[in-house]
């Protein structure tokens, strides 16, 4: 009888096992489905950031997001974004949320031919 207990807890720790893994951790990266949240945020850094310093971009299209859990949120876009000029530019587009901080939004747009570009608001 001993055997068959001991194969009964073993199978049980292996399933709990598997089902902890399959789950979103901490500072695990997941793709995020609903691109219409991710463009909603997009749309309101680059908002609060044209009434600013700048950049000075209009979102056009967004092709896909990853979201980590580190320290608040980490977000990040790849689409295309229109610059002053007119010209489309794919770009990828980081956004820290910490907004418990002053400034706590903090915005990396690494963009085709264009140097690397940190800015920071408030949520």
């Amino acid at each position: 009888m001993f055997p068959t207990k001991s194969l009964i807890f073993l199978g049980l720790i292996l399933m709990v096992t598997m089902i902890v893994e399959s789950q979103m951790m901490t500072g695990g990266v997941q793709p995020v489905t609903d691109l219409t949240e991710v463009e909603k945020q997009l749309r309101m850094s680059l908002s609060r950031l044209e009434s600013g310093e700048g950049p000075h971009y209009k979102l056009r299209k967004v092709h896909k997001a990853t979201r980590q859990v580190v320290a608040g949120s980490l977000t990040k876009i790849y689409a295309d974004l229109e610059d002053a000029t007119g010209k489309i530019k794919p770009c990828k587009v980081s956004i820290w949320s910490r907004p418990w901080l002053p400034k706590g939004i903090e915005v990396t747009f690494e963009c085709d031919g264009e140097p690397k570009t940190v800015r920071k608001h408030d949520a």
